[in-house]
């Protein structure tokens, strides 16, 4: 298997045999990723079992849910575990859809029996808040629920760097009701920038949130499901400038600078990453510049 990157923050590849391998490139005018070498059936068996994860290393206090849909489990998903996935503990990632299993992935089908399929966007609607029911459950029966602090709910094209999430949250008391994100897009959060749940919040959705559902005025999910928590509770909504709704090239124009008007900060995340080379090469100067500080 090739492109994973280790927990050292060095750029590195592994066989099947855990040997190192460099990232497969296929030149035909211009370079583009070789995704059906990026992660396999085996290295997802090798993750689970925890034999990327160093150990006795802290397993960190984020879980992070990503949602996805059928047709970027190959396209999007894979390139997510052979980068970001492959440094997490596999107790702190899933992915929430409408597949119940997969030969590469920790994904839950959590879209309502009934629902038409293919899912189109309003059965997709469901994903975050059926999502978050079902992994607050798996949280509580966890072996690590008393580690896990923070739930980073994520689009399967959004980039995050684990460490300057780890960073951010670390200056918030998770025993408050706390939302963190991007919070200008509306009601609610941009949903793609990514944003945090703290663990005194997510504990109180078994009671309600399922019931959390689109309303006129009020569609994406990424509205509507925080303005459902904003009134069943007593949130705090935290506007972080780390959080960002837009690809790193977005930044340098005129709306991209009005878009943080404030100033930068350690980016967290960006949104809109795709294709696999594209979300490949973000991760690797990521790694990079962390491997150099």
């Amino acid at each position: 298997m090739c492109g994973v990157i280790d927990n050292r923050r060095t750029i590195i590849g592994y066989n099947s045999n855990n040997t190192e391998s460099s990232t497969s490139f296929e030149f035909s005018g211009r370079y583009t990723f070789n995704l059906s070498r990026c992660w396999t059936d085996s290295d997802y068996k090798n993750w689970k079992q925890e034999k990327f994860f160093p150990l006795n290393s802290n397993r960190g206090s984020i879980v992070y849910m990503v949602m996805t849909g059928d047709r970027n489990l190959r396209s999007r998903c894979d390139v997510i575990m052979c980068t970001v996935g492959v440094t997490l503990h596999p107790s702190r990632l899933f992915f929430v859809g409408e597949t119940s299993s997969d030969s590469r992935l920790p994904v839950y089908d959590v879209v309502t029996p009934e629902t038409r399929r293919p899912v189109d966007r309003a059965g997709s609607m469901q994903k975050l808040a059926r999502g978050l029911a079902m992994l607050v459950k798996v949280i509580q029966k966890s072996r690590y629920k008393d580690e896990i602090q923070w739930i980073m709910v994520m689009d399967d094209d959004t980039f995050v760097s684990p460490r300057n999430l780890q960073l951010l949250v670390s200056q918030y008391d998770p025993q408050r009701s706390l939302m963190i994100g991007q919070s200008t897009c509306g009601v609610g959060f941009c949903g793609g920038a990514g944003y945090v749940i703290s663990k005194a919040l997510f504990n109180q959705f078994p009671s309600f949130i399922e019931e959390c559902q689109p309303m006129p005025g009020i569609f994406p999910s990424d509205q509507f499901v925080p303005y459902c928590i904003k009134n069943r509770t007593q949130v705090q909504i935290v506007d972080r400038k780390e959080f960002n709704s837009q690809p790193p090239d977005f930044y340098s124009t005129e709306l991209g600078y009005n878009d943080h008007p404030d100033g930068f900060g350690r980016a967290v995340s960006f949104h809109y990453i795709s294709p696999a080379a594209r979300y490949v090469a973000l991760w690797r100067l990521h790694q990079a510049y962390m491997k150099a500080r």
